[in-house]
């Protein structure tokens, strides 16, 4: 599947002051572009690359689909559409964070998920599909990939 970006920092490297400035702008852009209300909160799902090793963990945002752009800022950042998912990369002086994005399905338990999460146990993509759905349909209606 073909990968759509919504935002990479690395656009913006040439000249730091000028484009620090621009690259701010253009992610405020993509912060209203993609502010829409959801019916289920999204779900940040995070492999994290610490100083002490990679860590599995979540954060539960509020119902807007904005909410994946504040997650997770670091030095560089690349937010795109896997096609399947929406994903962010994240890197900073530890290492490099990983997330994906989803809404939660509030017919569900959710706490399964999120213990399953928190002690760093596998979740397959039948069990993520069952807690969960993705919010690649929502930013497709918003850029029409």
């Amino acid at each position: 599947m073909k990968e759509h970006i919504i935002f990479n920092s690395e656009d913006f490297l040439e000249d730091e002051d000028e484009d620090n400035d621009r690259a701010s702008m253009y992610f405020q852009d993509e912060c209203m572009n993609l502010d829409k209300e959801l019916e289920g909160r999204v779900i940040a799902v995070a492999d994290l690359g610490l100083w002490n090793g990679r860590h599995s963990a979540y954060r539960i945002c509020g119902h807007n689909l904005n909410e994946i752009m504040d997650v997770g800022n670091y030095d560089y950042i690349k937010i795109y559409s896997d096609g399947k998912d929406i994903c962010k990369t994240s890197i900073h002086h530890d290492g490099t964070n990983r997330y994906i994005f989803r809404e939660v399905r509030e017919n569900r338990n959710i706490d399964n998920l999120t213990n399953l999460l928190y002690n760093g146990e596998y979740v397959s993509r039948q069990k993520l599909n069952y807690y969960t759905k993705s919010l690649a349909p929502y930013v497709k209606d918003v850029y029409g990939w």
